[in-house]
C-alpha cells in the first residue's frame, strides 16, 4: 500500500461516512494519530484492521484497497491523472468535480457505463 491507498481511504471515508478521523479511530481502537498515518501513507492497516475499516465503511475489501472489476488500482489511476493532464477545459473540471462528489457505487456504475462508450 502506499500514500495512494491513504488518499484512498481518505476519499472513502469522506464519500461513504461522515466520520471524523477521530470517530474512525476510535471505532479502530487505535488513536487518531495511528489513523492519521493510515490515510496519509505512513503508515499501514493490518488485515484485522482493514476488515473493520470495510465494516465501518460499508465496502468490500476490493473497494477499500481501490481495485476496480479491471483489476486497476483506482487511487494510483488518480496519481497518473494528476501529473499527466494539465490544462482541463471547464466542462471537464466539472465532470471530475461532479464525479468526486459521488459515492463509491455511484463511481463504479459511471466507470462501467464510460467503458461501454469508449470499447463502443
Amino acid at each position: 500500500m502506499s500514500k495512494s491507498f491513504g488518499r484512498h481511504l481518505r476519499d472513502l471515508r469522506k464519500n461513504n461516512s461522515k466520520y471524523s478521523q477521530q470517530e474512525m479511530a476510535d471505532m479502530l481502537n487505535i488513536s487518531r494519530s495511528t489513523y492519521t498515518y493510515y490515510e496519509t501513507g505512513k503508515s499501514e492497516p493490518g488485515q484485522e484492521k482493514l476488515k473493520k475499516i470495510c465494516e465501518i465503511l460499508n465496502v468490500d475489501f476490493n473497494t477499500l484497497l481501490g481495485y476496480s472489476d479491471e483489476g486497476i488500482f483506482a487511487a494510483a489511476a488518480e496519481d497518473i491523472v494528476d501529473e499527466n493532464f494539465t490544462g482541463l477545459t471547464p466542462s471537464e473540471e466539472q465532470i471530475i468535480l461532479a464525479y468526486r462528489s459521488m459515492n463509491t457505487e455511484e463511481k463504479e456504475y459511471i466507470g462501467k457505463q464510460i467503458t461501454k462508450i469508449v470499447k463502443g
